[in-house]
């Protein structure tokens, strides 16, 4: 193989394999809000996600921990927009959240399971879009002697985000939230750096064998 198709070669083969931008974090449940001391008030489940993400045709399915059964859709809509960051939080009321052990699945217009969250006990969906899914338990949870104005709250960085209880924050980014994406993907302009080093390396061999001509 000549150097020119060498060159060539070399840089399509890494941009065809190399992402063109920083890796998107999917859309998740960042803070749910379910059981306090007294009345229950304030109920609500959060949604964060990239910004300017379109909401419309997702939403919020309720599962009872006792019979793995859809009991409440909260159906979402709009888009993901404020000036926060790279990521965005909405939230929507969820009056009646069950005390728990319950569980949420977050789930997209395509009706796929983007995330499964339980609280207070594992849950199995039994029916519904994520029948035959285990959501993942929650290492916090409410009750009786929670005091209202609190929640649940997603932190940490993509890959090893945690939940802590805090002073509830609907409609902000949690505290100690993290947007950072895949530390191994390759920004756009790199990748730009590269076609154009491959191109001259071609460019250039490509000279060099017609002066030889």
């Amino acid at each position: 193989m000549n150097a020119a198709r060498f060159a060539l070669l070399a840089c399509v083969s890494f941009v065809g394999v190399t992402p063109l931008h920083a890796a998107v974090v999917e859309p998740f449940i960042s803070e749910v809000h379910y059981d306090n001391a007294g009345a229950d008030v304030g109920e609500f489940v959060a949604v964060t996600g990239p910004r300017g993400l379109d909401l419309s045709g997702w939403e919020i399915a309720l599962y009872n921990g006792s019979t793995g059964l859809v009991y409440d859709v909260l159906p979402l809509g709009g888009q993901l927009n404020g000036d926060s960051g790279e990521l965005i939080e909405a939230y929507w009321p969820a009056t009646g959240l069950q005390n728990g052990p319950d569980a949420i699945a977050l789930v997209s217009d395509l009706g796929v399971v983007v995330d499964f969250i339980a609280y207070e006990q594992a849950v199995t969906a039994s029916g519904g879009v994520a029948t035959g899914s285990t959501a993942r338990l929650l290492p916090v949870s409410e009750g009786g002697s929670t005091p209202s104005g609190e929640s649940l709250q997603r932190v940490g960085d993509p890959g090893d985000w945690t939940w802590v209880a805090g002073a509830a924050t609907p409609g902000e980014l949690n505290p100690g939230l993290q947007s950072s994406g895949n530390p191994t993907a390759i920004p756009l302009p790199t990748v730009i750096g590269l076609w154009s080093l491959g191109l001259l390396g071609w460019l250039g061999a490509r000279g060099r064998r017609n002066g030889a001509a």
